[in-house]
């Protein structure tokens, strides 16, 4: 499995919005047999008036899902924020746009004792039935006295023609049962996993700010920022989306 994801969520504010001032965002995941599970947390700070000094704080919970059409291994699953934007919305709302990627390993179904036995009932007829036209080939008038008549001999044929009659073999019968036990996994419960959990600031550049500064300000470097943003284009008023790094 590994597909890309988009999500797009407008949130009502209380009060209008003059200035978004910094925002940040946290996610959270578990996955069960059928489908993973997870909550996208948006925080930070706005202006409600332009002329306004006062800081107000924003806190929402947006749920998401992700349906598993085949079952997958719960323990190889890498998720990760590929983009983050927002826009304000008739000075009221926020819309937030966020693209993720859920990539995991895919677990083989075993086939049942029922499939199993069809599957070498099949291959043995087939063989018997090859078998069989052979057979009935050798034993037609028309074929026989075809043998008879000399026939032409031409350059590129060679003089002697051997008919094989292909006779049933076990092996090829019950290769099927041959099936790795290994690939005999089944999930028949949730398996519990520690959250995940990823910040991600948002920066407006500042006039005569510089990408130093910024690598500076948030204890990040320049090669973590590029993963992120186009950093050769960035320009006074530009957003940069800046993940927090553990030390």
């Amino acid at each position: 499995m590994n597909c890309i994801i988009p999500f797009t969520k407008e949130v009502k504010f209380k009060t209008s919005i003059a200035e978004i001032l910094s925002i940040s965002l946290e996610h959270e995941y578990t996955v069960n047999e059928s489908e993973l599970l997870g909550n996208f947390i948006i925080t930070g700070e706005y202006k409600s008036h332009e002329v306004s000094v006062n800081r107000e704080s924003f806190d929402f919970v947006l749920p998401f899902s992700v349906n598993l059409t085949n079952p997958i291994a719960t323990d190889s699953v890498d998720f990760a924020i590929e983009d983050f934007t927002y826009d304000i919305v008739d000075n009221s709302a926020l819309k937030v746009n966020i693209e993720y990627s859920v990539k995991a390993d895919e677990l083989v179904r075993e086939a049942s004792e029922e499939e199993k036995e069809k599957t070498e009932d099949a291959e043995a007829e087939e063989v018997i039935n090859e078998a069989l036209e052979n057979i009935e080939n050798l034993n037609d008038p028309v074929a026989e006295r075809v043998e008879n008549e000399e026939p032409e001999v031409k350059e590129d044929e060679s003089e002697e023609r051997n008919v094989a009659i292909p006779v049933m073999d076990e092996e090829k019968i019950s290769q099927t049962e041959d099936i790795s036990e290994s690939e005999n996994v089944i999930m028949n419960a949730v398996t519990e996993e520690e959250n995940d959990f990823i910040t991600y600031h948002i920066h407006i550049m500042k006039e005569n700010e510089t990408i130093e500064a910024i690598c500076s300000k948030y204890n990040v470097s320049s090669n973590v920022l590029e993963n992120y943003n186009d950093l050769k284009n960035i320009t006074f008023g530009d957003k940069i989306i800046i993940p927090e790094v553990d030390e």
